[in-house]
């Protein structure tokens, strides 16, 4: 990339909103078009899918318990012991053997189970809404690393812009130098002074392009795609965004949902004690079967309403009451816990802001105070009554005025941004 055109790309990133006048660009991408790509290519996304892939398997298995149930059974057994007639009837004959056979089969339906199928699935419902919310917790860190390096690039980029400002005005001296000493008005010392200036700006922008490079290729890896010669736009410094105040992080959505999965809990509680009845048909054949004066192999079938209640969960109902009561107030406890600090930062973060926009408005004005004391500097120069060092030494003074400056306005967007991941993205760049 050669030295003007990165002067034109970079000028061309901060007028192109309005030239563009909102039309979409192919050849740039914005930091939240970054944040998006890279959500996206986060391997831990991945697990949204398969969480709500097994709540619905969950959630199935538990709806099958509405369906009829058949159980198969038999048993053969020798009795110790069997009923006898204490006294003989005449014509009539008991003896019951005492190997006893049956074979049993039956088919029930649930009517009513206290709501226990209603509460499982909500209990597996609202199970897997946590695991998805702290997916999102994890994967909501990468818009900080993308912003870093985002902004990492831009900054690199100012610095470039300014290191090629300095070069062109070092060249410029240059010929006007060489130009003297070609009159014999200057000495060549005077030019080898510039020259190593020159140097250093070379040095300094192979570091820079080195260094820019790396984070281009990490930016690549964590976006999963190739950024090419793609520009990176500049974000606009907006003064409602940065003073926004709504908290909208995904660790909300994640208390939220953990109330929610102990409310479900608490209905499972109360389900634990419910009476559950169902249908029942029953067929079987055995010896002896439901008479037991017929001492031979029998069919016979019975139906009817059955009721279970198992009164052993109101043993523990209060104190595992008592333990979810618990459990919802550690929760509001990190919730509060959690907006206070968020408030806290919230409120350091905008004074980064501000305080990074006075810098910027002092910056111009020391750029254009340095801007005239090189130009008066460049004139004394020629008419001879201050030295080369003192030219250079005006000339650094301007340069870093505006490498500053460069610092600073990537400072402001940095510090807006920390503000935007402290709060929560409302824009909906997470969504």
């Amino acid at each position: 990339m050669t030295r003007t055109s990165r002067i034109l790309i970079f000028l061309s990133a901060i007028l192109c909103p309005f030239i563009c006048n909102g039309q979409e660009e192919t050849d740039s991408i914005s930091i939240e078009e970054c944040m998006r790509l890279a959500r996206e290519n986060y391997p831990q996304i991945k697990q949204l899918n398969l969480i709500e892939e097994a709540a619905k398997y969950d959630i199935s298995g538990a709806m099958k318990s509405w369906l009829p149930r058949l159980n198969i059974s038999g048993k053969a057994t020798y009795q110790s012991d069997v009923v006898e007639m204490p006294f003989d009837i005449p014509g009539f004959s008991f003896n019951l053997p005492h190997d006893q056979y049956s074979l049993v089969g039956e088919i029930s339906q649930t009517i009513w189970d206290g709501g226990t199928t209603r509460s499982q699935k909500e209990i597996y419902s609202t199970g897997a809404e946590v695991q998805k919310k702290q997916v999102e917790v994890s994967v909501y860190s990468i818009n900080d690393r993308v912003v870093k390096i985002y902004l990492g690039i831009l900054l690199i980029d100012g610095q470039l812009l300014q290191n090629d400002i300095l070069e062109e005005s070092l060249k410029r001296n240059a010929r006007q130098v060489q130009a003297r000493i070609d009159n014999g008005t200057a000495y060549k010392s005077d030019l080898d002074m510039i020259r190593v200036q020159m140097l250093n700006c070379e040095q300094q922008e192979e570091g820079l392009l080195t260094d820019r490079e790396a984070y281009v290729r990490m930016l690549e890896k964590l976006t999963g795609t190739s950024l090419g010669d793609k520009r990176l736009s500049i974000p606009v410094d907006d003064a409602a965004t940065s003073s926004a105040s709504t908290v909208t992080r995904p660790e909300l959505l994640l208390y939220d949902a953990q109330m929610q999965q102990n409310e479900a809990q608490l209905r499972q509680l109360n389900s634990k004690i419910s009476p559950k009845f169902s249908l029942s048909i029953q067929g079987g054949i055995g010896r002896p079967g439901l008479n037991i004066l017929e001492n031979s192999f029998q069919p016979y079938y019975t139906a009817g309403i059955k009721m279970s209640w198992d009164i052993g969960a109101l043993y523990t109902r209060k104190s595992e009451k008592r333990k979810l009561d618990t459990q919802l107030r550690t929760i509001e406890s990190d919730k509060e816990t959690f907006l206070l600090n968020t408030s806290l930062n919230a409120t350091q973060m905008q004074g980064a802001i501000d305080k990074a926009r006075v810098q910027i408005e002092k910056d111009k004005e020391i750029i254009s105070l340095q801007a005239s004391i090189r130009e008066a500097g460049e004139e004394q120069y020629r008419n001879g009554t201050i030295s080369m060092s003192d030219l250079m030494d005006r000339i650094s003074d301007e340069y870093n005025a505006r490498a500053t400056e460069s610092i600073h306005e990537v400072q402001l967007l940095m510090a807006i941004y920390d503000l935007k991941n402290c709060i929560g993205y409302s824009d909906g760049t997470m969504k």
